[in-house]
């Protein structure tokens, strides 16, 4: 058994890592320290923290150990408490290789194995290694996989999609640079209002003294809303560009980033679901993202498996159809009644017009708040709209939430539960909430979808 540790300049990383979280920490004791025990002490003290950093990082990469074992990886971590992992290679799922400015600068890469686990809230190994090291072993553990004969034909199939630049840019100015415009306007609001509190301009009396012809107003917003779209751009151009998916040998490869370029693999067999998400300016132009439910995978804060990022309904259908024809679901579904359309708008728009109400007595211009009341009205007509669920004898269709659309189809054999829930009014009415709980991190994920016929349940109930 021939034992491997990370790349040395894992020791340099994590160093800068640490040094660059208590920077500012760093210079603050500086300052004070210097000023109280002198300059020479204070900088011997910075130099000897510095250096135990360094003590605890070299011990912690001579302990961190992995090594191939016949059908298992064995992986060795800590210094006083040393925990040894074995991991089957046939329960891995997630191979995720990335690299970020670091490792690009030294030809390394960062790989991340998951394993169905619901236990941790970590990834089963991390690594930093070379490049090709790393390629190597992700394809190791790739080929180690057998494939049935009855799964033969399935996997010799390929499907190559690609993200192209016009899809980038019609993603940016969809998804978020409207709202990046009002983060922007909000910014210089606040610049200017700091402005004032600093010095005696009052840039805000100032612009309002200023007769500002219609044409200047309309310039000036759309110049702040083309800064909004740019930034969108700029964002997702470094994140999804390059953006590559295909699928080879039972496996689904994906790939992109510009700067910090991911690259990870799933095991086709072991993805637990699909999910289509459409943002309110989305579902006006019939456009979609989709996502992967791994188990395993996530383990980053903000981190998801993304099969497709931005694509028509209709090429969302090709997409699943080409790379993961087992989340096909064709079967009809069941929406919510016409005749409990009012639950999903009476309590919003109560809650809204006291609300406005309150504001239009207490604030000028405070009428101006039932505009809301507006708001609160289209979002329940559009979770009313959204709102579908069904199940065939293999997967789970749902479908629910307003502005922010999202169709979930699941594997059955990844349901932990499913749960009726209704309250009395609902059950005067036969209707209920359906929830169900699929493998996650340690708890589970619930997914719920309100006011459906309570008539389905025994249905459902058996197939699970």
């Amino acid at each position: 058994m021939h034992k491997q540790r990370n790349h040395p300049l894992y020791i340099v990383k994590k160093l800068v890592d640490s040094i660059g979280k208590q920077i500012i920490t760093i210079v603050i004791m500086y300052t004070v320290l210097s000023n109280k025990i002198g300059f020479i002490p204070t900088t011997l003290l910075i130099i000897g923290s510095i250096a135990a950093f360094s003590l605890y990082h070299v011990l912690q990469w001579s302990k961190t150990i992995y090594a191939f074992k016949e059908h298992v990886i064995i992986y060795q971590k800590g210094i006083l408490s040393v925990k040894t992992r074995e991991i089957p290679l046939d329960k891995i799922n997630t191979i995720d290789i990335s690299q970020g400015i670091f490792e690009r600068l030294f030809n390394l890469s960062r790989v991340k194995i998951d394993t169905e686990s619901a236990k941790t809230l970590e990834s089963e190994m991390s690594l930093l290694l070379t490049k090709e090291k790393a390629l190597e072993m992700r394809e190791k553990l790739l080929k180690h996989k057998q494939v049935s004969p009855d799964q033969e034909d399935e996997n010799t199939k390929e499907g190559h999609f690609h993200l192209s630049f016009k899809h980038l840019i019609l993603y940016s100015f969809i998804s978020s640079s409207i709202f990046q415009s009002f983060v922007i306007i909000w910014a210089l609001y606040n610049f200017l209002d700091d402005i004032e509190s600093l010095t005696s301009f009052n840039g805000l009396k100032y612009i309002t003294q200023i007769q500002f012809s219609v044409y200047i107003v309309v310039l000036s917003l759309l110049g702040i809303f083309m800064m909004g779209l740019v930034l969108s751009l700029i964002k997702n151009c470094l994140k999804y560009s390059l953006f590559h998916v295909y699928t080879e040998d039972g496996k689904l490869h994906i790939s992109h980033g510009l700067i910090h370029k991911k690259n990870y693999s799933f095991d086709i067999h072991k993805v637990k679901g699909v999910h289509i998400r459409q943002k309110l300016p989305m579902q006006l132009t019939k456009r979609c993202s989709i996502e992967i439910e791994s188990m395993g995978y996530g383990d980053e804060a903000g981190e998801r498996a993304i099969l497709f990022p931005f694509c028509t309904i209709k090429e969302s259908q090709k997409i699943i159809r080409d790379l993961l024809p087992e989340f096909q679901f064709q079967q009809e579904v069941d929406k919510a009644f016409p005749m409990v359309y009012a639950r999903f708008i009476l309590k919003k728009l109560v809650v809204t017009v006291l609300i406005a109400s309150v504001v239009s007595y207490y604030v000028p211009y405070g009428f101006l708040s039932f505009i809301l009341v507006l708001v609160a009205w289209l979002v329940g007509h559009m979770q009313y709209h959204n709102t579908a669920i069904a199940m065939s004898d293999t997967l789970v269709y749902m479908s629910y939430n307003g502005f922010s659309k999202k169709q979930s189809i699941l594997k059955i054999n990844a349901i932990q539960s499913m749960k009726m829930s209704t309250t009395f009014f609902q059950k005067r009415k036969s209707i209920c909430n359906y929830t169900i709980n699929i493998w996650g991190k340690v708890v589970g994920k619930n997914i719920t979808v309100k006011n459906i016929s309570n008539r389905l349940f025994d249905n459902y109930a058996h197939k699970l």
